[in-house]
């Protein structure tokens, strides 16, 4: 495909990554690939059914995009790992990034990306929207935490090169996000702005750190971040619409020459402020490739219009559009998507979510689990009358998707140990605390599931009371690892950095003494 036989309506397709709503080839990706030659999809976990049903969609959307735009598809998924999780059955579920950190091995994290790639692209997703580089140093974050590698600038960028290097081993895109670091907010940019007030001798020597040395391991796409930096922008516009952050930072100081891609600007920190398809048209001219829509149709058609009628009458150039279009275009045949765009059945009967792959995923996660202290020997937990309480897990982020399949710790911890398990809320009230207090008065030891309890106190409020009453009391961290920083001095205290169905089991191992707790905290905590 030559640029120079292509329209201004095809070039702003492929400037434009959208979401649809199914999991079948459906009338809105039919109309927003055939009227409006929108040339990326993005998948999330309502689009996947089992792994044979995602590879026929993905070759019925390269099938349909070919024929109607003669350009294959970018095909993205955040597969981060861990709580952001796209494909959950079928293919390996892998541990998130503070899991890969806590186990401790960056060749762990360089063999992640290989087999993530690996199974992606057997699955006809070339795309990877990961990973997060972000430098999580403030235990307030509300979106990223286990998210991130860690709070040490040297260790985000060494795990995030390797598994950048892994994926791309792969064949897949890496997409490290987002820029110029999302790590000490203490708002989730889906929900509104948040503003970094730090200095630009700060912001090289933390935020952008890892970026830099992603860029050095040769990452191909970089997703900005809906953050207003004041020490680079001067206007009241977050990163994503900023001229002085992706042109004059990214590409031209930094020296990055791969695709930059928006975060979704259906989020409230660019929806509330500015407008989807303004804001769109703003990213553009800021120095953005693709632009993300991931939900609705009708934003999708409006910024695909605005962003074309801007051309028409001037506020953009077109030789602006044909920089963006020929990096989309040399980055798709760099990853052989126009001789190989389809997914490959066999791969994704033999490879994806194989024994081998899994079993890896499971090494991973067990050296993760991480024992902060354990003052009275608890742990192997030795008695039988027990009571274990929790939170059920829960999309807690705009990033989280859809919890699917629910594995509530306290019942894993019923099954496996004995004793009673309630479930609670995820902010107990002063009623469901003193009942809770109550049940856990005769017990030989209390198992707590905490889930981010530094941002939910009514549980912190919960732990604090049933260890007064009951010294014998185990909090597992089943999130962010800063928890227990609201609890008074609990004699016992584990990190298992994420609630998944894979973590559960590599904690309640440790809990019956199978496996040795041998994971180290990648934050520091107060």
């Amino acid at each position: 495909m030559n640029i120079k036989d292509m329209t201004l309506e095809q070039k702003i397709g492929q400037m434009i990554m959208a979401g649809f709503p199914s999991d079948r080839l459906d009338d809105h990706i039919k109309e927003i690939i055939k009227k409006y030659h929108i040339g990326n999809i993005i998948l999330f976990a309502r689009n996947v059914k089992g792994k044979v049903d995602l590879a026929n969609l993905n070759r019925s959307i390269q099938e349909y995009e070919i024929e109607n735009t003669s350009i294959p598809a970018f095909i993205s998924i955040d597969q981060e790992g861990g709580m952001v999780t796209r494909i959950y059955e079928g293919a390996t579920f892998m541990p998130g990034n503070m899991a890969v950190a806590a186990a401790g091995s960056f060749e762990d994290a360089c063999k992640e990306g290989r087999i993530a790639g690996e199974e992606l692209r057997a699955l006809g997703i070339n795309v990877n929207i990961a990973p997060v580089l972000d430098v999580n140093n403030n235990p307030e974050n509300p979106v990223i935490g286990v998210r991130s590698y860690g709070d040490d600038p040297e260790k985000v960028a060494g795990f995030g090169s390797n598994y950048i290097r892994g994926l791309e081993k792969g064949q897949v895109v890496a997409t490290a996000k987002h820029f110029p670091g999302h790590g000490d907010t203490s708002i989730d940019s889906h929900l509104s702005l948040p503003v970094v007030n730090y200095s630009m001798e700060r912001l090289q020597k933390i935020e952008l750190y890892p970026f830099k040395e992603a860029i050095s391991a040769g990452v191909d796409a970089i997703m900005t971040a809906h953050i207003l930096f004041t020490a680079i922008e001067n206007r009241k516009i977050p990163a994503t619409l900023s001229y002085k952050v992706l042109t004059n930072l990214l590409r031209e100081s930094m020296g990055f020459k791969g695709i930059i891609m928006t975060d979704c600007m259906e989020m409230k920190a660019i929806s509330t402020y500015f407008g989807t398809s303004k804001a769109a048209v703003m990213a553009v001219k800021a120095g953005a490739d693709i632009v993300c829509i991931s939900h609705t149709l009708s934003l999708q058609i409006e910024s695909y219009n605005a962003i074309k009628d801007a051309v028409l009458n001037g506020e953009i150039e077109e030789k602006r559009i044909d920089e963006s279009v020929s990096r989309i275009i040399d980055m798709k045949r760099k990853y052989n998507l126009f001789e190989n765009p389809y997914p490959d059945m066999q791969k994704v009967e033999r490879i994806v979510g194989c024994a081998e792959h899994r079993e890896f995923a499971k090494s991973i996660s067990s050296r993760s689990i991480t024992l902060v202290k354990d003052k009275k020997r608890l742990i192997p937990v030795k008695y039988k009358n027990i009571v274990s309480i929790s939170t059920e897990p829960a999309a807690l982020t705009g990033a989280d998707d859809t919890i699917i399949k629910k594995e509530t710790f306290c019942r894993a911890v019923k099954e496996e140990l004995g004793g009673e398990a309630y479930v609670i809320p995820l902010n107990p009230d002063d009623d469901a605390i003193k009942n809770m207090v109550e049940m856990c008065k005769g017990a030989d030891v209390v198992i707590i599931g905490t889930y981010n309890a530094n941002l939910n106190k009514g549980q912190a409020k919960l732990v604090n009371k049933i260890n007064r009453i009951n010294g014998n009391t185990i909090v597992v961290s089943l999130r962010n690892p800063y928890d227990i920083m609201v609890f008074d001095d609990v004699p016992a205290y584990i990190c298992a950095y994420e609630y998944t169905k894979l973590s559960l089991k590599s904690v309640i191992d440790v809990l019956k003494g199978r496996q040795k707790a041998v994971g180290s905290l990648p934050v520091k905590i107060r």
